[in-house]
């Protein structure tokens, strides 16, 4: 990582400690000549990244729970989990515990069930009960 690219990270790291979020998509876009859904998402990537560490150790132990949640089949509670302890949206987590799924080998719903898990899923997220 270069000086520029360092004091640009540091730089947008701070607006984002002042939740000035809009400002750091604009400045990103301003120095790299991103687009606007490319800056958003470079940004979003910073951000999560500071979630993941401000957790600490104490979230050491998310992975083999998830790990364990998606063995018995319960891939809803594992995303809920996974939201719970980060503070990620329900697609991030979604990824995320696909992701974790599929670095440990273990398959998951498919079909007609894995639609329906989706969509309840999403039905119980945006009534806030998820």
């Amino acid at each position: 990582m270069t000086d520029d690219e360092f004091d640009l990270e540091a730089e947008i790291r701070s607006l984002l400690a002042d939740g000035r979020k809009i400002e750091a998509v604009k400045l990103y876009r301003e120095q790299t000549g991103a687009g606007l859904a490319e800056a958003k998402e470079a940004v979003e990537a910073l951000e999560r990244d500071e979630a993941r560490g401000a957790e600490g150790p104490a979230d050491s132990d998310l992975e083999p729970e998830i790990v364990s949640l998606l063995e018995q089949g319960r891939k809803i509670e594992a995303v809920k989990l996974y939201r719970e302890k980060t503070g990620v949206d329900l697609k991030e987590a979604k990824d995320a515990v696909e992701a974790i799924a599929a670095e440990h080998h273990i398959p998951g719903p498919s079909g007609c069930l894995g639609m329906v898990l989706l969509v309840l899923a999403t039905l119980l997220a945006g009534l806030g009960r998820f």
